[in-house]
Order: C-alpha cells, then structure tokens, then sequence
C-alpha cells in the first residue's frame, strides 16, 4: 500500500512516533497491544497508523505467546506493547522462549520517567535491561523529545539484532511524562529497509565433514525441531535414498519419507545390549532445534570418538552430544545441497539395520494400539487416522509431544511445538495466534494441565474460528507417573500430579468457545468428525482417559 503523502492522528509523545515509524520501516504488520494507561501514546500511535493490523490482548503473557504463534507462523516479526510494572515481567516467558528459538518479536515497553523510579509510585520497577539473558538487544530511550532523535541509531540497531542472524526477541523500553493522550496529525514516513541474511557456504568446513564421511561408512544426520521446508525434507530423503545416510527425524522435524527413520525413540528401546555398536554412528550431523527424544541423546553421548557437525545459522557453540567436533554456519538447505553434490555413497548395511528395525517394531506398535483401550496413546491414533487435510498441529509439552514423536510424521501434518525451553506454559495461546494468521485449520493438543494453565489465551475477542483444541484429560499431570522419580517419593499425588477440579466444559462456557466430549473409542471416533469439521469453528474436544492404563501402555512401550 502506498502512504505517500498521507498523514494519520498520533501521540504528540515524539518517542512514541519514532518507534511506530520504524516498526513500519522494518516491515512490522501485526501489533498486539494491552490495555493500559502509562503505554497510551503507543496505543494511539500504532492504533491510528494505517499500516498496522492492531489486536488487543488484556493478559500480557498471553499476549506475548500470541505474537511468537503469529512471527513463527507468518515467518515475520511482531511487535508486543505494554505498559509499565509487573504487566513487563509477563512478556519474560514468551520472550524467554522466543529466544531460543530465535524468534523475532519486537517487545516495546512503557515505563515511568526516571526520577520515579524507587520513588513508590504506582507500576513502576527497574526496567532497564529487564530481559537482559534472553533478548538480542535491549534499549531505553530518553524521555525528553528533544533527545529522541539521538536514539533513532539505538532503535536501528534493536531491529538489525532481531532481524539478522540469529534472529530473536529484542527490547525498547519507553519512559513517558504526563499527560499521556495528547495528539497531533503527522506525515506518515516510510523508508523500508531490507535486512539481507545471506550466508556464505562454509565449503572449507563442509569439506573436512565430507573428508570425515568419505572415510566412515555409519554416518546419521539427525533432526531436531524445524519448521516445515520442503527443500530440506526433499534434500534429507536424497541423502538417505541416494547416500544411505540414517536419517533420524521425529514428527516435529517436519521431516519425512519411506528412508527417514522417524520413530527412532522406539527402535533405540528395541535395540538390546549386545548390539548396540551395530547402530552406533562414526560421524553425526545435525540440524534444527532441539530434539525431543532423552534416548537418542543418551545413546549418542554413549557413543566414542563420535565426529559430529552441526549446521545452523547461529554460530553459537550447541554441544549437545559432549562431542562437537565444529559448527557449520549455513542455512541447512544450502549445507545438504552441498553434501549430496559432494560425497559418494557409504555401505548400505547400516542403514539397512536401522530401517529393517524401525518396520519391525513399527509393526509391533500397530499391534498394541490396536489392542488397546482408550488412553493417550490412542487418542493420537484415532486423530491421525481421521485427518482428511492438510492441517498445522501444535503440541504442548510434557506428554503430547512425547506421544506424537511414536508416531512416523503424516504429510498431512505441520508440526509445532514450543522446544525452545519446553515449558507447559503458553502452548494455547502460541497455537492461537498462529491460527490467526492462517488460513489452514490449526489444532493444538495438550494435557489438562497444560490447558488450564494458559486458558486466558481465551480470554480476547481475536480467538479465530480455525481453532481446535484436543484436549487429553488424565486426571492432572501424568507424566510425572510415567518418568522416573516421582513414583518413588511420597508427594506424587499431591505435589507432582497437580490433580485439578476445573470443570473444562463450564470453562470453554465461560469464554464462548464450543465444547464435546468423550469418555471412549466409539465417542471419540464420532466426536473427531465434529471437531475437524472445517466449518464448526473454534471448538475444545476434551476426551477423558484412565491414568493408570496411560502408565500400563506407556510402560510396554518402554519394553520394546
């Protein structure tokens, strides 16, 4: 859209207009802002401003995992507005997260002029540098407009650490004087800029790992959390069909093909004592975020004189195995490419192991869910063999990304899920804000836990009709009976299972969002077509299972 010569009404405050020109300069388009008073000026600037799409989200911390649902969805940052005191800290989750996933979210704060600060005025902390562990850049602008222009550069700056590699949250922080709702009609003023995030190929590096496969013949390239890219989905099945690389990819790898081993977890607990050696790999690669499974990470920092590589854009040292021999700074799709375009085939035989093992016990996990009752593990089942379209699922953490790793990827699924530091908070409103920004019918599954926790996610007027929740009742933290530990103290019922008495279907009442039910297969099974229908709008499917028979199911898993 062209503003040329085109004015709006903003805040007189030139602080305010400064930041609102240059979210608009770096190509900000959606705005969540939360009530308040002290952060008025940037209402009125962003509210009124033409290029802006502006949400309001009351709970703050809420409002934050909308915009890092809506920046990973659209693959553009977000700006978050708030006023000042404790409605910042809510943001520190959110952020947190985005961090380490190298989000882009641009958290502009409100705060009181400096000669309140420790005064005992109302809303006011130390927010200077608030987020300092977990932000790229974090910035405090002068009060005075006179000195504004002076931090334009600091602004800059801010955006540039966002939006370059490796991307991120970062922080502006915006002290006001009173009075706070004054306006004035400005000239809107745009100059785009255009962070370039270009990587040169690392060829010296990618040619010692070729060096290094060249003279080994068990290589694994394992993926963790990514979001999907068809180019390196395309360029891992080269590798694994063309190259006999063992490719470990979970479900929220968003990686799959008939040579992926994507049920790895399951196979590394088939594999017995006296052939381990047999599945050990000389050289590791790896790519994407973290990955789910505590198995695989065991079995290879089991695993000696392991040459591992890791390719990624952010040059930070991640040595999560103990035994990086280097990273790759690349995109991991130009990396492959070079792989693939470079390397000979390896013996086949390793590979062959791994894929004859994952068919076998993929056949023996068919035969448990096909001899069970309802309880988690089938709720994900019965999902899976009811889909029909494409669809953009998010898992909270805990038990349901567990689950959905023993399931091989479907090409009908974009997998999600918050892996950055794994927390259960946030997981409904992160899926809700991507919904929002999406076309495609988004479903997030959680626990009951999960689901109370960041149930404000309901409380705004923005809740898309895209939205659906499937909801796994357990009775309150299961996944505490199924880890090891827990079951051994005495506080496991009343400290650890965090049993809840909310009533789910008054909840959704509460917040005007459907509700079904169910408390068996056949229930489930009807119910699911309700719940996918395209048209039935923002719906919870909460479906009650035993905990006890949860712990049974997970346990012969355990004994493959």
């Amino acid at each position: 859209m062209n503003f040329t010569n085109s004015k709006y009404i903003s805040s007189n405050k030139k602080s305010a207009q400064l930041i609102v020109e240059e979210c608009f300069n770096y190509g900000i388009e959606n705005v969540i802002l939360s009530p308040g008073s002290r952060n008025a000026p940037l209402i009125i600037a962003f509210d009124n401003h033409p290029a802006f799409t502006c949400y309001s989200i009351p709970d703050e911390r809420s409002a934050a995992f909308f915009a890092l649902g809506m920046a990973r969805q659209t693959n553009k940052p977000v700006a978050i507005v708030c006023t000042s005191g404790t409605a910042v800290l809510n943001f520190a989750p959110a952020l947190t997260e985005a961090y380490y996933q190298e989000i882009p979210i641009i958290a502009i704060t409100a705060d009181r002029p400096p000669e309140l600060i420790d005064q005992e005025d109302g809303q006011t902390i130390r927010q200077d540098n608030i987020f300092a562990n977990h932000i790229r850049y974090s910035v405090s602008l002068p009060v005075d407009d006179e000195h504004i222009l002076n931090a334009k550069s600091e602004i800059e700056t801010a955006f540039y650490n966002a939006l370059s590699y490796p991307k991120g949250p970062v922080h502006i922080n915006v002290p006001f004087r009173e009075p706070l709702y004054d306006t004035e009609e400005i000239k809107i003023v745009h100059n785009s800029v255009d962070i370039s995030n270009n990587l040169n190929i690392e060829t010296d590096k990618l040619d010692k790992l070729i060096d290094a496969v060249t003279d080994a013949n068990k290589i694994i390239l394992i993926a963790g959390v990514h979001l999907p890219e068809r180019e390196i989905n395309n360029l891992a099945n080269l590798l694994a069909t063309d190259k006999n690389f063992v490719v470990l990819a979970g479900a929220t790898s968003n990686i799959y093909g008939e040579e992926i081993i994507n049920i790895y977890d399951i196979v590394l607990k088939n594999i017995k004592n006296t052939e381990v050696d047999k599945f050990k790999p000389q050289v590791l690669i790896t790519i994407g975020g973290s990955v789910v499974s505590k198995i695989v990470k065991q079995f290879l920092r089991d695993t000696d004189n392991l040459i591992h590589y890791d390719i990624d854009v952010n040059p930070q040292k991640i040595d999560t195995y103990f035994s990086l021999t280097d990273t790759i700074v690349s995109h991991p799709e130009d990396a492959l490419k070079y792989l693939y375009e470079n390397i000979e085939p390896a013996d086949s035989s390793f590979k062959n192991s791994w894929v004859k093992r994952q068919l076998s016990v993929n056949k023996q996990f068919k035969q448990l869910i096909s001899s069970c009752n309802l309880c988690d593990l089938t709720v994900f089942s019965s999902f899976f063999d009811n889909l029909n379209e494409e669809i953009n699922l998010h898992l909270a953490n805990s038990t349901p990304v567990r689950y959905a790793e023993f399931f091989a990827k479907s090409e009908l699924v974009n997998y999600y899920c918050n892996r950055g530091t794994s927390g259960i908070d946030g997981s409904l409103s992160t899926a809700a804000g991507a919904a929002l920004v999406s076309d495609t019918l988004t479903v997030l599954i959680t626990g009951d836990i999960g689901f109370v926790y960041d149930s404000n996610a309901f409380w705004n007027r923005h809740i898309p009709d895209n939205l659906r929740i499937l909801l796994i009742n357990n009775s309150g933290g299961n996944i505490f009976k199924i880890i090891p530990g827990p079951g051994t103290t005495n506080q496991l019922k009343d400290f650890f299972e965090t049993k809840q008495n909310v009533n789910n279907e008054l909840l959704c009442k509460a917040f005007n969002i459907s509700y079904l039910s169910a408390t068996n297969s056949n229930e489930l099974k009807q119910q699911l077509n309700s719940f996918l229908d395209l048209n039935a709008g923002a719906t919870v499917l909460e479906v009650f299972t035993d905990a006890e028979l949860n712990v049974e199911i997970f346990e012969k898993l355990n004994k493959y």
